[in-house]
């Protein structure tokens, strides 16, 4: 049976997750032989009354399909009286207290917006629970299905050589990603002779952050030592990340770290908190009590390697999964 698949999804850039995001959904779609119309809304930009005016003059018919990159998107108020079956990732919840999602400081109306879909595609068990706790009427919309990575990416710097002494941190320089413990747990590895890296892509005047209180914190790592590498470019901070022997996170509201699968990924020994969705795919003996330095400390000294399950994260299997929720 012939019909489209309509995906909305937002405008990305090299290094965001709707960069690699909108690339997986649109080739291997297609690649199974489905047609998909791409739809980009900008809310930023007046290119969105273009594409609301596009969206209102569809007419689609049952057997089509409506996928959303971000299920709080509002044009799913055009959409949720158009037929065809509707879905949508959830890549964060407004529930979320220290990592909320925000559009341009709209009110996402979560609670409505779920109901107007057929499946919610959740990027890991923690979020999905996270979700159902939260929208408990919702629960029976709401699906695992993983975040699609094309690992052929990563390949190319894999045979780089690593720095035996090198921990990296990857994650965003923000507070939500608890700076300072970062910043004394490079205190203490330095001074055992460790070199430890912070990965950023810079903003405006080569800045860690827009929070000038952020920028001073930076000021104050760098003195003890942490040094900022500025990565421009998806190709020049894969070749950073490479390098690094071991990769920490300090992060507190995860709903699926693409920064900490890179990493092992490229071959890190990743070290990372017992807590939110990391224990789905970092062993246990890779896992620190958060946030606990002393063994956070200890856990990068020994670097404990052990297999991982990040294979459940190839596009492929993800891609599997959203053709299983769609009944296709």
């Amino acid at each position: 049976m012939i019909f489209l698949l309509y995906f909305i999804t937002y405008p990305s850039w090299e290094g965001h997750w709707h960069w690699s995001y909108n690339y997986i959904i649109e080739t291997g779609f297609r690649q199974i032989g489905l047609a998909v119309k791409t739809i980009v809304t900008d809310y930023t930009s007046p290119s969105i009354q273009k594409a609301v005016a596009e969206i209102q003059a569809i007419e689609s018919t049952a057997d089509d399909i409506w996928l959303f990159s971000v299920a709080q998107n509002p044009i799913i108020e055009l959409v949720e009286q158009k037929p065809g079956r509707k879905f949508a990732n959830i890549s964060n919840l407004s529930c979320f207290p220290y990592d909320p999602a925000r559009l341009e400081g709209v009110n996402m109306q979560e609670e409505k917006r779920f109901g107007y879909y057929d499946k919610l595609f959740c990027n890991s068990h923690w979020s999905l629970e996270s979700a159902a706790a939260y929208y408990p009427q919702h629960r029976s919309r709401l699906t695992y299905t993983g975040f699609p990575l094309d690992f052929n990416q990563y390949e190319p710097y894999c045979s780089m050589p690593k720095q035996a002494n090198l921990v990296v941190f990857n994650q965003r320089f923000s507070w939500e990603r608890l700076p300072l413990i970062e910043i004394e747990l490079a205190r203490r590895l330095i001074a055992q002779g460790y070199e430890t890296w912070h990965l950023y892509a810079p903003l405006a005047g080569n800045q860690v952050s827009a929070d000038p209180r952020l920028q001073q914190l930076a000021l104050i790592a760098q003195s003890a030592g942490l040094k900022f590498i500025p990565n421009p470019t998806k190709k020049g901070y894969l070749k950073n990340l490479a390098q690094a022997a071991v990769v920490v996170t300090t992060s507190i509201c995860d709903n699926l770290s693409v920064a900490m699968l890179e990493a092992m990924a490229l071959g890190a020994v990743p070290v990372a908190p017992n807590a939110m969705a990391f224990p789905e795919f970092i062993h246990p003996d890779n896992l620190y009590p958060p946030y606990d330095l002393d063994y956070m400390e200890q856990l990068v000294i020994e670097h404990p390697q052990r297999p991982h399950s990040i294979e459940q994260y190839t596009h492929e299997r993800v891609l599997a999964r959203y053709l299983a929720a769609m009944g296709l």
